[in-house]
């Protein structure tokens, strides 16, 4: 087994979806095959985020990506069903799957730019656990909430949100240090993975340590929408959906 740090092509690129790579390991379990690339556009299941799915293709044979995902050795593992022969060494085209991954991303961003609305109205209100799936999306805050306020709380982060998500902004990506991120992010979190760089994307001067995608643009993602408020295990956790979703 490989065990060199696969190269992830998100990571600075907001927009790619398709790449050519070279296969360098390839296991089969289960009636399903594991294929290992040296580069890779497709994003593993992390950080909240739901992994990638696609084609991996040859001349000769194609992989439908049914899963991702990456190792505590920073190796990406792409694993699905292959029709036709595929050999350590081959070149391969990838193509993620474009729909899937814009629904992913918005989500994701979307669960920033809801902390972005909080943090503008609510500063002392501190982030915790995040989750952007089509079916369950969600910010977890240590807060202290009169839930009697729910109504009026919501309007306002809400309002926050529909000025937010109609801004043209010049997101971008930068990699640097933990130290680094403690400066500009409003909140780092105890852990940060170690199988990928450290990264921190800005909304414009809002910084977040996040190794997920994200989109280009705070008008990309549409009308993010506030679903649920209410306190759970101890934490207040704030629901949200896309408009297009509803």
């Amino acid at each position: 087994m490989n065990s060199q740090k696969t190269s992830l092509l998100y990571m600075d690129d907001f927009d790619v979806t398709s790449c050519d790579s070279e296969v360098v390991n390839i296991d089969r379990v289960d009636g399903q095959v594991d294929i290992v690339l040296a580069e890779t556009c497709f994003y593993p299941k992390g950080g909240g985020q739901d992994y990638d799915k696609g084609v991996i293709s040859s001349d000769i044979a194609k992989l439908e990506v049914e899963k991702v995902s990456i190792d505590d050795n920073g190796v990406v593992h792409h694993i699905g069903r292959l029709v036709g022969d595929l050999q350590v060494g081959d070149m391969v085209g990838c193509e993620v799957d474009i729909i899937r991954r814009t629904l992913n991303t918005k989500l994701h961003s979307a669960g920033h730019v809801l902390d972005m609305a909080v943090s503008h109205i609510y500063p002392d209100w501190v982030p915790g656990r995040g989750a952007h799936y089509p079916d369950m999306s969600f910010v977890e805050y240590g807060a202290d909430v009169n839930l009697d306020d729910r109504d009026k709380i919501v309007n306002k982060i809400q309002a926050e949100l529909d000025k937010l998500t109609s801004r043209s902004t010049a997101n971008t990506i930068k990699f640097t240090t933990r130290e680094e991120l403690e400066k500009i992010c409003r909140h780092v979190p105890d852990y940060l993975p170690t199988n990928k760089p450290i990264r921190a994307v800005l909304y414009d001067d809002f910084a977040v340590p996040c190794g997920g995608t994200h989109v280009s643009s705070l008008d990309k993602i549409g009308r993010v929408l506030v679903t649920k408020f209410k306190i759970k295990d101890g934490k207040l956790r704030i629901s949200y959906k896309l408009s297009s979703q509803i």
